[in-house]
């Protein structure tokens, strides 16, 4: 049987020259890593995040593969 297994890390980064905290706007840079950990070859082909920001405000992101 085949093993599929996945590791995920997630790298947060601040951004103050695109944020602006007087109007409470504060930008973030996230990159994401994701390892294939497992015993077979994989591929990814679709994404799918679902984001909410500090007002609750949810967005959703699909789409193929990864950018």
């Amino acid at each position: 049987m085949a093993q599929y297994e996945f590791s995920v890390s997630v790298e947060t980064r601040y951004l103050p020259e695109q944020s602006d905290p007087d109007s409470r706007q504060y930008a973030f840079a996230y990159t994401l890593t994701i390892r294939n950990t497992g015993q077979v070859a994989a591929q990814l082909i679709s994404r799918h995040w679902i984001i909410t920001d500090s007002d609750n405000h949810v967005q959703e992101v699909k789409g193929l593969g990864v950018v």
